[in-house]
């Protein structure tokens, strides 16, 4: 491909090598024209006073004896012939008290106006040695300066021929320097452009010019790969974009999809709960009236244990449809809680005396501590029971025999409440407090496996607090305990304290 000439913006280095050499010949030449100038003119001027000098002293030597004969018409004469010789302008003789005695005056000269002239003096001596008068000249200068500048007037014609010679040979040697540097350089700006395809000129030779074009030549080759390889790249990036929009379209149903069957799930849950409850509290009901003998004794005392099972399968039956109906809700967010002020010490009391049975019968301890700067908490009492209950009803159960339950409340400088309970039991590892606040997961224990149960107790726990707005914490060790702490924020502190 033959590489079109391309016209480099602003001023190319040739021109301005062009410029510069011509502009430094041109001052120079004038320079060297104004000192010859100069010297010719000092020359000149020096070379007519020495004559004017001399032709003073020599002609006020003639008028000596005119003057001692009082020959006044003389030295008039004398004078008119001293100023046909050209280069007087003018002429005055005084006698010694200053009296005009002859003068002659060239054309309109006045000796008051400043001029170009030069004037000379000499005293007039008789050969007695007695002054006789005094002689005045006025010698032009205009024949200098008309010297001069014909001298620089040729000296400048010499210094512009001289001038217009150099730029002419100039452009032609910086041509040859210049035209390699500018087909290089317009390659140079095409490629630069992202026309890899330009073909790099003045390439084979061993020069500095050559060297430059090698070197684009390899800038030029590397460009290609690199446009290659961007090419490339968009292709798989837009494989990938393509990919991506795919995937996140399938996730995107695949969403749809969940939150569905989770909406599926939870109105199924909710649903199944209420038809479930129905006939469960019937049995609750009838089996309370014959645990009571209502109407009579049962008759064989085998009925009396088959009835306390049945109300016991039954009160745990009707416990995990109420929790699965308040974790439907719950996920559903339709759950609503019911405010109130709430005093902790008797909710603490109350969900003690509910599993002291229980914790009696494995043998536990429990011990109760509430600060009394806890202030009334505004909350919905039954859900706070609900979360205390199952708490503790998880100490009674994952804790050995002899053990220590203690449940604790408290409140920090700004309002946070606290409600903790902590047992030396079985405790979990890390993995297993995570399992443990999944829904239908249990910790792997094995204490944890001779208990059965849902799963549910945290992580419903675990809602109801976020409900709170509060946070549940959970620290445990395996073999040497579990603490489990609540807290509510302090929006929830009501200004009364704890009810007397």
């Amino acid at each position: 491909m033959q590489l079109k000439r391309l016209k480099l913006p602003g001023n190319s280095i040739r021109n301005r090598i062009v410029v510069t050499v011509l502009a430094t010949v041109v001052l120079v030449s004038m320079l060297g024209t104004a000192l010859s100038g100069r010297d010719q003119a000092t020359r000149q001027l020096n070379d007519l006073k020495a004559e004017s000098q001399v032709l003073t002293s020599v002609f006020g030597d003639t008028l000596s004896d005119p003057l001692w004969d009082y020959d006044y018409e003389m030295v008039q004469q004398r004078l008119d012939r001293l100023a046909a010789t050209g280069a007087i302008t003018g002429a005055r003789v005084f006698d010694n008290q200053g009296e005009k005695l002859a003068e002659v005056l060239v054309d309109t000269f006045d000796p008051q106006v400043a001029g170009d002239y030069l004037v000379f003096d000499r005293t007039i001596t008789a050969e007695g040695g007695e002054r006789v008068g005094t002689l005045f000249l006025w010698v032009s200068t205009a024949g200098v300066s008309s010297t001069v500048w014909s001298v620089v007037r040729n000296d400048a014609t010499t210094a512009a021929t001289l001038a217009v010679i150099t730029a002419v040979v100039v452009f032609l040697g910086i041509n040859l320097i210049s035209g390699p540097l500018s087909r290089v350089t317009a390659a140079m700006i095409r490629i630069g452009e992202g026309a890899f395809d330009t073909p790099v000129p003045e390439r084979g030779r061993d020069d500095e010019v050559s060297r430059m074009a090698e070197a684009l030549e390899r800038l030029r080759q590397k460009g290609l790969r690199v446009e290659q390889v961007e090419r490339e790249l968009r292709r798989a990036n837009a494989n990938l974009e393509q990919r991506v929009t795919e995937r996140t379209a399938e996730l995107e149903r695949a969403r749809q999809q969940a939150v569905e069957a989770n909406r599926a799930k939870t109105e199924f849950l909710a649903n199944m709960s209420h038809d479930l409850r129905t006939p469960l509290n019937a049995i609750l009901g009838f089996s309370e009236m014959m645990r009571a003998h209502a109407f009579g004794p049962l008759g064989d005392p085998r009925y009396d244990e088959y009835i306390e099972d049945i109300h016991h399968s039954g009160s745990l039956l009707i416990s995990l449809i109420n929790d699965l109906l308040d974790i439907s809700k719950v996920e559903a967010g339709k759950y609503e809680l019911v405010e109130e002020p709430v005093d902790m010490r008797a909710l603490i009391e109350s969900c003690i005396r509910q599993v002291a049975a229980g914790a009696e019968a494995a043998g536990h301890r429990l011990k109760a501590e509430v600060d009394g700067k806890v202030p009334v908490l505004r909350g919905d009492e039954r859900v706070l029971t609900q979360i205390l209950n199952n708490l503790l009803s998880n100490a009674v159960k994952f804790t050995p025999e002899g053990g220590l339950i203690q449940v604790r409340s408290w409140c920090d400088d700004s309002d946070r409440v606290f409600l903790s309970v902590s047992d030396n039991g079985i405790g979990m590892t890390s993995e297993g407090v995570k399992k443990a606040l999944k829904p239908f997961e249990q910790a792997h224990n094995p204490r944890a496996r001779e208990h059965k149960g849902t799963g549910l107790g945290l992580h419903l726990c675990d809602n109801f607090m976020k409900l709170f707005g509060g946070a549940m914490t959970i620290e445990s060790a395996l073999g040497e305990g579990t603490t489990v702490t609540v807290s509510f924020p302090p929006e929830r502190a009501l200004r009364q304290r704890r009810l007397a």
